[in-house]
């Protein structure tokens, strides 16, 4: 929650104080969060430490984009952003597996310890190896308090709280509590009046604005803020619904759904090293972009035809496939939006398209549990008449066959396995509706030098 909600907070610190600073505390947070975690006595410290990483790594992803763009000429940023990419695939794929090992050998509190001597590595790593580029001739030379009045600290403020309704929201939203609920219908309404004061501070601040004006006119910006949402939701539901199909429908261990889930990181680990390649090549990023377009709703229509008795291995191939579909033009925006702004405002736009990521992925997340919850009880209904949908639900994915009774197990499978296939329908949308911010992006050639 706090990534998410310090996220415009972040892009704004990063034009107004030295990047390797701020990037150094981020990290320092991020490690003082790992070690509440690693050393807490009880869930509430847990969680302040979960808080406090979650600010950390704010910090990290708002200046990782201008960090980039500093250290790397514009025409090596699809090739940095994709070995960037790749090796964030390798943590996902090894992670999993690596924490397996240390909970075995130690105790869940090493998955949080273990971040502590690779944060002091990366601390030493930024501090010896990450140089301050000198301001440009013309930029205003600011003392430290005239940076701190510039900060927006008012529209922070409003954002923070606006940000985490909308999670709250979201998170509660089809599961604890009907979306017609005040549970839900009063964060939902405090959320967006806190939003419209947002916005209206911003448009009267200007460019002195937490957000300016000037990032959200710019086409490509907005584009890869949509993007981006539909991509990484497309991304996130079909993980997440497709490990439910693994365990609840197919019987899977946990175990054995994670190493399941592996060929779609990989997929994307392939990808982006070949549109990293490619963007760099031929200097333009949008075909990659459009090749996601185009190749996405294929892998995401072909994922819809499912059946259970059918070969495990044609949804390991779908699920390949989508990943090298969503690869190729997952990291456009990235790229694009270091080819459209000064380099003083890629944080500032960078913190527009890591929002809209974000967003895009809790948002379709809990629409999609709202959408599978109706149709998952239907589904059953339909297959074995007077099956206890409660009951079923109750018990959980682990404990979903011995719920059910022999006679009524093939068709209630059947039920689930369709409750499934009609919320994988929900990326197929995103995956259509992503072409929107590939056309609308534009033609900028990351070979041509900057003025």
């Amino acid at each position: 929650m706090t990534l998410s909600a310090f996220v415009f907070f972040f892009g704004q610190i990063y034009t107004l104080f030295s990047i390797k600073a701020v990037f150094l505390i981020g990290i320092t947070t991020f490690e003082l969060g790992s070690l509440i975690c690693t050393l807490a006595p009880s869930s509430a410290i847990f969680i302040l430490g979960r808080a406090v990483s979650g600010l950390g790594r704010g910090a990290i992803n708002g200046g990782l984009f201008k960090l980039l763009r500093q250290c790397f000429p514009l025409s090596k940023q699809a090739i940095t952003n994709s070995f960037f990419g790749s090796i964030q695939s390798v943590g996902l794929i090894t992670a999993p597996t690596i924490g397996g090992a240390l909970i075995d050998v130690f105790s869940w509190r090493a998955c949080f310890g273990v971040n502590l001597p690779l944060g002091v590595m990366c601390l030493v790593l930024t501090a010896y190896g990450v140089h301050e580029q000198p301001p440009r001739s013309d930029a205003p030379v600011l003392t430290l308090k005239e940076k701190v009045k510039k900060v927006d600290f008012f529209g922070t403020l409003l954002a923070v709280p606006a940000i985490t309704f909308l999670l709250m929201a979201l998170q509660w939203g089809g599961t604890k509590f009907g979306w017609g609920s005040w549970q839900i219908i009063l964060p939902l309404v405090v959320c967006a009046l806190l939003f419209v004061a947002f916005g209206y501070l911003q448009y009267r601040q200007g460019d002195n604005a937490l957000l300016p004006p000037r990032i959200l006119k710019q086409r490509s910006i907005i584009a890869g803020m949509w993007y981006g949402a539909c991509c990484e939701g497309v991304l996130a539901v079909t993980e997440y619904y497709m490990s439910i199909y693994f365990q609840g429908v197919r019987g899977y261990t946990p175990t054995k759904v994670g190493l399941l889930a592996l060929p779609m990181v990989g997929g994307l680990a392939i990808a982006f090293i070949i549109s990293g390649v490619g963007t760099t090549w031929i200097g333009y990023y949008y075909p990659f972009m459009l090749a996601t377009s185009v190749l996405t709703p294929i892998a995401s229509g072909l994922l819809t035809t499912l059946d259970l008795e059918e070969q495990i291995a044609k949804a390991v191939g779908l699920l390949t496939f989508l990943g090298l579909a969503v690869g190729l033009g997952l990291q456009g925006p990235q790229v694009a939006l270091q080819a459209v702004l000064p380099i003083e405002d890629v944080s500032l736009g960078g913190a527009v398209i890591t929002f809209g990521s974000g967003m895009g992925s809790a948002l379709w997340i809990c629409a999609s549990a709202t959408l599978f919850q109706d149709r998952l009880s239907k589904e059953i209904q339909d297959a074995a008449p007077g099956t206890n949908t409660t009951h079923i639900q109750e018990a959980g994915l682990s404990k979903l066959r011995e719920s059910i009774g022999p006679d009524r197990l093939k068709s209630v499978l059947s039920g689930y396995e369709n409750a499934v296939v009609q919320t994988l329908y929900i990326p197929l949308a995103l995956a259509l509706l992503s072409i929107v911010g590939a056309v609308a992006m534009e033609r900028k050639s990351i070979k041509k030098k900057r003025s």
